[in-house]
């Protein structure tokens, strides 16, 4: 009896443990599934929110692509292949060129839509043949374009350029949009960053950077070039005090038309003080630019033209012709103020002596 309940005891302690191992390997498994379970929970959720910005970003991208086609889309969108031809062109497009598309489609885009490239200018490759050269550098660009009547305005383009399985380029899609009252707006303020509010004329860095222009020009085709300095005077008379009489803004625009009715297209006019201009004079001798200051001079005394002091305007002139390739608009325009000190040195001393 006594090793009976012994051995019965062994075996209630061996299924005892085994039970108690059991249970254990049972908490462990359960913590796992636990664990295992919260990461697929948290996976479970990171891909819905995955999913979610993948479907955001569809939406996104089809309501930025939509305007463009749309059938009414108000955006030009064009194809042209290695040969300038148009190959396609939506409904807005062909609208806003004033053609019907089969009139178009097939034609090249010199000519039609695009003006023709300027064949004077070596430099001056088309755009299509540029953004074939070098698509990365033409992704964005604007052109000025025409119309079937001729009229002319700007678009914005963004352009990219398709390839065939060999790697060689075969056609260029283009979305554009007028940008005609941008241009408009920037040449308006262009303008008036150019100019003296006053007079009209140009104002004297713009006046500064035509002469750099003009002096380059001038020596690159070895042309002549004169700059001529006026400054508003007046007659002398013993009841006037020179030191203080002033011009009204009236003069000022009065000695400004003139000097247009009198210039060239080709020649420029710019105010440099409060009553002095300075004209660039393209194509033209000193002994011409000599010649036109003392025209000027006649036609602004014929005006009668009053100071404030009512003293009869007239005017002083400087002038100086482009000598060598070494002078710039600077050193033009000192020799031609100092060649307008000389003239009223020289007047000072005639009145003083009359």
């Amino acid at each position: 009896m006594v090793e009976t309940s012994g051995c019965f005891t062994i075996v209630q302690i061996f299924f005892l443990t085994t039970t108690l191992l059991f249970a254990l390997l049972c908490i462990i498994l359960m913590n796992r599934t636990r664990h295992l379970r919260q990461k697929v929970s948290s996976l479970i959720e990171s891909v819905a929110l995955k999913n979610k910005e993948i479907d955001d970003l569809k939406n996104d991208t089809t309501s930025l692509l939509e305007p463009l086609s749309a059938h009414n889309a108000r955006s030009i969108i064009i194809s042209v292949d290695t040969s300038e031809r148009l190959t396609d062109i939506n409904d807005f497009g062909a609208e806003i060129f004033g053609y019907k598309k089969d009139e178009i489609i097939g034609k090249n885009v010199f000519g039609t839509i695009f003006p023709m490239p300027d064949k004077k200018d070596s430099l001056d490759a088309n755009i299509i043949s540029r953004i074939f050269s070098n698509p990365k550098l033409y992704v964005e660009h604007e052109t000025e374009n025409i119309k079937k009547d001729g009229s002319k305005f700007w678009i914005s383009w963004t352009n990219r350029v398709i390839y065939n399985e060999e790697g060689n380029p075969i056609e260029i899609k283009s979305v554009g949009f007028d940008i005609s009252k941008r241009k408009k707006l920037e040449q308006e303020l262009r303008y008036l960053a150019s100019i003296d509010p006053l007079t009209g004329v140009l104002n004297r860095q713009t006046l500064l950077e035509t002469g750099r222009v003009e002096v380059k020009r001038a020596n690159r085709y070895n042309r002549q070039l004169s700059i001529m300095v006026m400054k508003l005077d007046y007659f002398h008379s013993v009841n006037n005090n020179i030191a203080s009489d002033t011009f009204s803004d009236e003069i000022l625009h009065e000695t400004v038309a003139i000097c247009h009715r009198a210039m060239r297209d080709s020649d420029s006019i710019g105010r440099i003080g409060d009553v002095e201009f300075a004209l660039i004079l393209p194509e033209t001798p000193a002994e011409n630019a000599v010649f036109l200051a003392e025209r000027l001079k006649s036609r602004i005394q014929e005006k009668n033209l009053k100071s404030d002091s009512g003293a009869f305007v007239t005017a002083t002139f400087g002038v100086a012709g482009k000598e060598s390739k070494d002078d710039t608009i600077d050193s033009l325009l000192l020799r031609a103020l100092n060649a307008l000190q000389k003239t009223k040195k020289k007047k000072r001393t005639t009145r003083a002596k009359g």
